[in-house]
């Protein structure tokens, strides 16, 4: 065979190789935003509330801290937040400690990211985790969120990372989230957190 056939056909399988690993990372990506795991643990040391301001994780966080799931709540507080979302989350973070059932007290704490990012939020919370002692973490967000979250909590974190999205999802159409979230995804596999 001529050594030119011979580079054509190394240079076209090369392409397909390429090609079908570019396809296969993006359903892989697409399938972990559309469809994430998502986990219901019966108690962790802490609750983490990622920012995020148009559905009802704080609720949810503090509901399940409620039901017994946790005796504290991390809260990413973005300080480039504003209008009613930094108003709702200064009341929020402000309403420490709150008294669940039998006397039992609830603590939210609540943190600025490193950086406003998601890697920002793991890399503080993990932080704030470290030194407090915790084990085992529970974090709330939004449900095309949930698996670029768990990749960077378990990249940063040593002890039982869970994640779960809210009972009222986010009105995020399933496309916007499917092309962001992939994006962030790939970018978090690519480029880890810690």
């Amino acid at each position: 065979m001529r050594p030119r056939i011979r580079r054509r056909r190394v240079a076209v399988a090369v392409i397909l190789l390429a090609l079908i690993a570019v396809l296969v990372a993006g359903l892989t990506a697409a399938r972990a935003v559309l469809f994430p795991r998502v986990d219901s643990p019966e108690r962790v040391d802490a609750i983490v509330v990622v920012a995020g301001a148009q559905d009802d994780r704080y609720v949810y966080a503090r509901h399940l801290a409620e039901e017994g799931m946790a005796d504290h709540i991390l809260v990413s507080q973005p300080p480039t937040g504003s209008g009613r979302y930094a108003t709702a989350l200064d009341s929020y973070c402000a309403a420490t400690p709150v008294t669940a059932r039998y006397g039992r007290q609830i603590d939210i704490e609540c943190f600025a990211p490193d950086v406003d990012t998601t890697e920002g939020e793991t890399t503080a919370a993990t932080r704030i985790a470290r030194e407090r002692g915790y084990e085992s973490l529970l974090v709330v967000t939004y449900w095309g969120h949930v698996s670029r979250v768990r990749m960077y909590f378990e990249q940063c974190f040593d002890g039982q990372v869970n994640v779960t999205d809210t009972p009222r999802p986010l009105s995020k159409s399933r496309k916007d989230a499917l092309l962001h979230e992939t994006g962030g995804y790939l970018k978090a596999f690519i480029k880890p957190a810690c």
